[in-house]
């Protein structure tokens, strides 16, 4: 039911702007900060990805986390951001190795094409990929060479092409 009640409040789609990696910094602070302020220990289930106007929120959940609309509330009611998407799983899916692997795969990026405005996240197992990048085929071999990492089961791309 959750999940139902926010995919119906999160898919707001409207066209990405320009990348501004300090309105990035404050949207997502902005957030954090809101979020923390109804649970201090909201930000150990809840990640907060933001490029440009577009957010998501992922994590891993325990039954009835009612904080996760909030946070989508939140994010949607910030201002600077026009889209909200999320992605959640199960508390009991959510793996010991996620934030290994999530340092593993963003270290893989940075070194293999020095990607710098992609943002992930690891939830389950699955990679949960959020950025601009400069033409589709790229977004495409992003995918394809996170998807090859070992440890990653799938991968949940938000890469958006630069207008």
């Amino acid at each position: 039911m959750l999940s139902l009640l926010l995919a119906s409040c999160a898919s707001h789609d409207v066209n990405a702007r320009t990348v501004d990696s300090r309105s990035d910094a404050r949207a997502c602070q902005s957030i954090r900060s809101a979020v923390l302020a109804r649970d201090t220990s909201a930000l150990t289930v809840l990640d907060i990805l933001c490029k440009g106007d577009f957010v998501v929120i992922a994590g891993a959940l325990p039954p009835d986390y009612t904080l996760a609309v909030a946070a989508v509330h939140i994010a949607r009611k910030t201002p600077g951001v026009r889209r909200v998407e999320t992605f959640f799983v199960p508390r009991s899916e959510r793996e010991t190795s996620d934030s290994a692997l999530a340092a593993q795969l963003r270290a893989a990026i940075a070194k293999g094409d020095g990607t710098t405005a992609t943002d992930l996240t690891v939830i389950a197992g699955t990679a949960v990929l959020v950025g601009v990048v400069d033409d589709q085929a790229k977004a495409d071999r992003l995918v394809t060479s996170v998807s090859a990492v070992p440890g990653v089961k799938s991968v949940k791309s938000f890469l958006q092409v630069k207008p």
